[in-house]
């Protein structure tokens, strides 16, 4: 494995260990600090609103910035919005250290990283092996969520039950903060090599690369509007309120949701590879997009459950497909302009996902998202292939 690909995947490792707790406490901590239910779910959209701000300036100024040093800005990030929420005295404070853009909701990533570290890992991936490096990207970043879920469970065993007040749980923020600046750090050992050659202006995207992104940025900007709905911290948040009797078991459920993606992935390298990248990001999505609608349908606690943990082991499988194909479908240096326009496509629709969310929550009930969010997905999955069946990538 090339050198700089183990430096990416240590880094996104150490930074979805820390989404990985803050996604299954964050919701819990609003409600700790005084938010309302319909509130605290469209509260989760503004980080997502914010990453996606981030991501434009990254499609217009990363690679002109240097990789590196836009990675090791979006650290600091990480690191102050960490430290902003350990010591917020109530709601509205915690809301601002989200308004920075490095708090990650969803488990997964928010933040503009990713479109800088895609292009890398395109670019320094083997041969033919384009889908398989991006699957051990992924594999490593849910394996570190998934342990980071697992370290949820933190503040209930210090304090001998699920925490009633918010002070338990702000050591994790502190953690959290920490990560930041470990991945900062990470960012900036990257070797030159990653560096494309410096230019005084913007490259475009080539006519036929800027039509192909236009349309698989409002395709994936669908599908994150639908997620929007069904953020993991919104989920996590729905089992503490559905069922109480799973709060003191929620960072075990988001470490088996999370080690389930992680083998999606190995997976979808081999599917990927055998049936095309197209075939099976959708193939694998529709069905997790019904286990997602059954999630509130199905009777008792164990049924709900089995439903999302199913769910689950099929929803990421489109991940490192998707990746590896849109790198297949544009030049190298259009990569991190292409990546910073679906980012934000999704990045943005994403946010305004919550907010809709609150919305149906509070007309209607805190299970609804659930039938919104896999009916939009499911919309996503027939227009996504329609669309692009033609249109095969260059390498895999």
């Amino acid at each position: 494995m090339p050198a700089p690909l183990t430096i990416l995947i240590a880094n996104r490792a150490t930074r979805t260990f820390g989404y990985g707790f803050v996604a299954v406490l964050l919701g819990i901590y609003l409600k700790l600090l005084g938010g309302d239910d319909a509130i605290i779910v469209a509260s989760l959209g503004i980080s997502l609103a914010s990453g996606a701000a981030l991501n434009i300036l990254v499609g217009y100024f990363g690679d002109r910035f240097g990789r590196r040093h836009a990675m090791a800005g979006f650290g600091a990030l990480m690191a102050a919005s960490g430290g902003l929420l350990a010591v917020a005295p109530r709601f509205t404070v915690a809301l601002v250290a989200l308004l920075l853009g490095a708090t990650s909701p969803t488990g997964t990533e928010v933040s503009p990283f990713l479109s800088v570290e895609q292009s890398i890992v395109a670019e320094v991936a083997p041969e033919g092996k384009r889908t398989r490096a991006f699957a051990a990207y992924n594999l490593l970043g849910a394996l570190g969520a998934a342990a980071g879920a697992l370290a949820s469970g933190i503040p209930t065993l210090l304090a001998g039950g699920v925490p009633t007040t918010a002070d338990p749980l702000r050591p994790m923020f502190l953690l959290y903060a920490g990560l930041g600046t470990l991945a900062a750090f990470l960012s900036l050992a990257l070797p030159a090599s990653v560096e494309v050659a410096p230019r005084s202006n913007r490259i475009p995207l080539s006519v036929r690369s800027r039509g192909r992104v236009k349309r698989m940025s409002a395709l994936f900007g669908l599908d994150s509007f639908g997620g929007g709905f069904v953020l993991q911290s919104f989920v996590a948040f729905w089992f503490y309120r559905m069922y109480p009797e799973s709060g003191s078991v929620l960072p075990l459920i988001f470490f088996v949701a999370g080690v389930l993606s992680a083998l999606s992935f190995i997976a979808a390298a081999r599917l990927g590879e055998r049936f095309g990248l197209l075939e099976t990001m959708v193939f694998t999505h529709i069905p997790s997009s019904l286990l997602l609608i059954a999630v509130p349908i199905v009777p008792g606690f164990l049924p709900a459950l089995g439903a999302y943990l199913a769910r689950m082991a099929l929803s990421q499988m489109d991940v490192p497909t998707r990746q590896a194909y849109l790198a297949g479908i544009v030049g190298r240096e259009e990569r991190t302009a292409a990546n910073a326009a679906t980012n934000t496509a999704r990045n943005l629709a994403q946010s305004i996902g919550p907010f809709s969310s609150g919305a149906l929550v509070s007309a209607l009930s805190l299970s609804v998202p659930f039938f919104v969010g896999g009916g939009l997905k499911i919309v996503y999955d027939l227009a996504v292939f329609s669309t692009f069946r033609k249109i095969k990538p260059e390498t895999l």
